[in-house]
């Protein structure tokens, strides 16, 4: 669980899963199922819109504990995925 959902609710439960060019590496999409997934969307907008490299939008996550922390949960696993992949 990323930690700004603890701070949205005790228990939160919730899927995200990014939808990602790999070989651009920017992101095409993503799902988000969960109390307060607006809450991401319109960070997820303009990735999407502006085609921001993966390794740049790692650097734009919310600096406060938000439930948007799941951003770096997602790419960090992207990461280690296209590590083990490669």
């Amino acid at each position: 669980m990323a930690q700004g959902a603890r701070l949205y609710a005790d228990g939160y439960q919730g899927h995200a899963r990014p939808v990602v060019d790999v070989d651009r590496e920017v992101l095409l999409g993503a799902t988000f199922v969960g109390p307060g997934v607006s809450e991401l969307l319109h960070s997820t907008t303009i990735a999407v819109a502006g085609e921001i490299p993966l390794k740049r939008l790692r650097h734009a996550t919310a600096a406060f504990p938000t439930i948007g922390e799941i951003w770096l949960f997602l790419l960090a696993a992207y990461q280690r995925d296209q590590e083990t992949d490669g």
